[in-house]
Formats: structure tokens, C-alpha cells, sequence
């Protein structure tokens, strides 16, 4: 049996920029292309094909720092981006397989939430006769709703109905995350969410939902509470623009440690 560590989130779960570090330290030349670019679209070519950065990224994200913490195998995306409910579908496909397949037992799972803004751009556009996710997820009602007032999007004297829409697309959510980790927790998995990536425009309509889930886990630095890890990020020179000066806002290297140490403590206290 091989005790198994599943993470869900986007590009901040993946990695996305941890390469910079390995650029920075074994090829200081090449590093200086790209300090202060605006752009790094050419960069993503060299980062998925040289193996020894995508080794560097793969080994020093957080899931890699803490499974190896709680000594499991890791189960995470392997791709970059997504939203949120395309993550949990995600979920519950190894869900399904880990009903089937016995010699792995779900030890830790960990969903890091990304702004909801994502899927609510995914909904009211991701629809059609052979697949409509809007649909399949919102309901008929539900969804024509938010199509109908998507527009309003950042309109602060139109957006009220928006709001509320986003708060409830959010609580369905957070209601199958919570389901499929009711699940897990049967099989003997300890659980957690936490804000990985929201913006100051969402904040408030996520906030009071997350408090009142007993699976969240609060952003907390040197005593201080944050919205998000991203959050904390920009506030505390941690993301890679303020690390090692390159023009990318994901998290850097430090970060990541310290994120991987925080789960873990959480992990610990979860089973005592």
C-alpha cells in the first residue's frame, strides 16, 4: 500500500515561475534575458523542454516539499491554470479511481482555491449543444441569470445582482469540495482548502463562505491574517517580481517552503 498526497489548484499549485531560480543560480547569463520583461511567452518553451528546469520546478513546489514531509506519492495536475470546478472534476476522477485501484490510500489532500472570477468567465462562455458546463453545474435558471448579467463585471453601480450570483456559483462550489472531501475523509484522508489566488473585487463575496467551512485553513504570516496566498505574496515581497526581480507575480522559491511547512503543521494537527 502507498499512502497518497492529492493537490488541486492552478498555476500557483503547479509551479508556474519557480524555474527563474534555477535560471538565476546555475545560469546567471541567460537569466539576465528575461529580468524586467514584460513578456515571457518564449520563455514557457524553454521552461517545459530543458529537463533540468522542469526537474527544479517539479521538485521545489510546494506538493513536492510536502509530500515528501509526510512521505506519501503525490497525485497533482500536471497541467498549468484552470478554475476551480474544472479542478474538482478533477477530484473526482481520482476519486473514482481510487475506489478501484486499492494499493494507493489517500493520506492528504489539499485544494487550493483560484479566483472565482475564472469560472464565472468559463460559465458564461463554455456552453454548447454537446457541452455545456454552465448548465451541467448551474442549472438552466442559474445560468441564463449570469449570462444576463455578466456584462456588469466591474461596474461597482450595476453589479449588485452579479454579486450575488458569484457569491451563489461560488457556495456550489465549496458544496462539492466539501462532498468529495466527505468522501476522502471515509477513507481516512485529512482535508483542506485555502485561498490560493482571488482578487480585492471578489474578496468580499468569498469570505464569509470560506470562514464557515470547517475544511478552510486561513492565511496567517508572521501573525498577520491575508486574503489569499497571493495576497500574502505581494505584501510581504514574496512572489518572484519582488524576490529575484523578474516581472512574474507567482509565488517565489521562499514562498513555496513556507507553504509546505504550513500544510504540513496542518496535516499535524488534523491527526491528532
Amino acid at each position: 500500500m502507498k499512502d497518497l498526497l492529492m493537490t488541486f489548484g492552478c498555476s500557483f499549485t503547479y509551479g508556474e515561475g519557480l524555474e527563474f531560480h534555477c535560471l538565476m543560480d546555475n545560469y546567471p547569463d541567460s537569466f539576465s534575458l528575461y529580468k524586467n520583461r514584460t513578456n515571457y511567452y518564449h520563455t514557457h518553451s524553454i521552461f517545459s523542454s530543458l529537463y533540468e528546469l522542469v526537474e527544479f520546478r517539479e521538485s521545489n513546489k510546494y506538493s513536492s516539499l510536502l509530500k515528501n514531509f509526510i512521505s506519501c506519492t503525490l497525485m497533482s495536475k500536471a497541467e498549468n491554470g484552470g478554475c476551480n470546478y474544472r479542478n474538482i472534476e478533477m477530484m473526482e476522477l481520482y476519486i473514482e479511481y481510487l475506489n478501484k485501484e486499492k494499493k494507493f490510500t489517500p493520506k492528504y489532500c489539499v485544494f487550493q482555491l483560484t479566483n472565482i472570477i475564472r469560472d464565472v468567465i468559463e460559465f458564461s462562455g463554455n456552453h454548447s449543444l454537446l457541452c455545456d458546463d454552465a448548465e451541467r453545474w448551474l442549472g438552466k435558471e442559474l445560468k441564463a441569470e449570469l449570462i444576463q448579467n455578466v456584462s456588469t463585471l466591474n461596474d461597482p453601480l450595476r453589479d449588485k445582482k452579479l454579486n450575488f450570483i458569484i457569491s451563489k456559483i461560488f457556495s456550489i462550489l465549496i458544496d462539492r469540495i466539501n462532498k468529495n472531501f466527505i468522501i476522502l475523509e471515509s477513507m481516512g484522508c485529512k482535508c483542506t482548502v485555502f485561498n490560493g489566488v482571488e482578487d480585492e473585487y471578489s474578496h468580499h463575496l468569498v469570505n464569509e463562505i470560506l470562514l464557515q467551512n470547517k475544511f478552510y485553513m486561513p492565511i496567517i504570516f508572521n501573525r498577520s491574517e491575508y486574503r489569499s496566498w497571493d495576497h500574502m505574496n505581494k505584501e510581504n515581497f514574496l512572489t518572484l517580481k519582488k524576490n529575484i526581480d523578474v516581472n512574474d507575480d507567482h509565488p517565489c522559491l521562499d514562498s513555496h517552503k513556507w507553504l509546505a511547512n504550513t500544510l504540513y503543521r496542518k496535516y499535524l494537527e488534523l491527526s491528532k
